[in-house]
């Protein structure tokens, strides 16, 4: 439980010239009574800017801290968000691309062995190949 403070004591009558009595509140009074030191500035020259420095650097660098988990929090969701995007549709795109690279190569071997029984490139197309399987290195990279 609060304490409670002790009662005022009753007020004796002024004077109408006399000067007044500031009473000092409990927070700005030390264990005696007495009125505490209030922290002043520190001064001018090279010692106040030093003093006022180190507190401005170490306020910067608290709130820099707080930004910059700020940040990081910040890019890794987004980081999250476009690596699962992109996975989710760069994947299907690229298995459907080796797929159709080992069609081709699949259709290439086929070709090549309807060359062997002496189709030619018309008759291969009629058949159904697709251009990418009938298609001949140019004659200038053959080797003789």
């Amino acid at each position: 439980r609060p304490r409670r403070p002790p009662p005022a004591p009753p007020r004796a009558p002024r004077h109408r010239h006399a000067p007044r009595i500031r009473r000092i509140p409990l927070s700005r009074q030390n264990e005696r009574g007495t009125m505490a030191k209030t922290k002043s500035s520190s001064g001018g020259g090279i010692k106040g800017f030093l003093s006022r420095a180190g507190s401005s650097f170490y306020a910067g660098g608290l709130y820099a801290k707080e930004k910059g988990l700020w940040l990081a929090k910040m890019s890794g969701k987004v980081g999250f968000i476009i690596a699962t995007t992109s996975i989710i549709t760069l994947m299907p795109l690229i298995f459907e691309i080796t797929r159709e690279g080992q069609m081709i190569e699949n259709e290439k071997q086929q070709v090549k062995d309807f060359r062997s029984q002496g189709y030619s490139d018309r008759q291969l197309q009629e058949i159904g190949f697709c251009e990418a399987s009938i298609r001949r290195a140019p004659s200038v990279a053959m080797a003789k």
